[in-house]
């Protein structure tokens, strides 16, 4: 077992645990957004990924159905991005199903150039998990990145991402 994959295992344990201990409402986008707003200038570690949420991406079905995002951090003391893909409930949050998250590095700087990853650090996790995907992170001072990742607690896959071009270049 990788230290990743450990530190993932641990994660998903900790917060099945301290749910099983609180019963809080479920959160609204409202809420989401009050948060992201508070959380923006903080390094702190949401979902086992350090530094301040850049960007969220929706992850949906052809028909348009989401069943989840994908949530990209920027830590710029480690210099570090971070992704994970959070189910909802339709994604079959707190069901053991299938979820994945890729962060490429791509070899541009060029904002909106296409990302060619090959030859390029990229960090992936995918399995059957509770609740998310991740964290995946991977250095990219100096470069653009783009983010993948899928659910599918039900038929069709969702999949969502940061587009073919690079994103957040720097």
């Amino acid at each position: 077992m990788t230290i990743r994959r450990a530190t993932a295992v641990l994660a998903t344990f900790a917060a099945t645990t301290a749910l099983s201990f609180t019963a809080a409402p479920a959160a609204t986008a409202a809420d989401a957004t009050a948060a992201d707003a508070t959380a923006a200038d903080a390094s702190v570690a949401e979902y086992g990924c350090s530094g301040s949420l850049i960007d969220t991406y929706p992850v949906r079905t052809s028909a348009g159905t989401t069943y989840g995002q994908i949530r990209l951090y920027y830590n710029s003391s480690t210099r570090r991005n971070c992704a994970v893909a959070l189910k909802n409930a339709t994604g079959g949050y707190g069901t053991s199903s299938y979820a994945s998250v890729t962060l490429y590095r791509c070899s541009t700087s060029k904002p909106g150039a296409q990302c060619d990853w090959r030859d390029e650090t990229w960090d992936d996790d995918y399995g059957n998990f509770l609740y998310y995907a991740g964290p995946v992170s991977i250095p990219a001072a100096g470069k653009c990145i783009r983010v993948f990742g899928q659910v599918s607690a039900n038929r069709p896959i969702a999949t969502g991402d940061s587009g073919t071009g690079g994103v957040h270049c720097g």
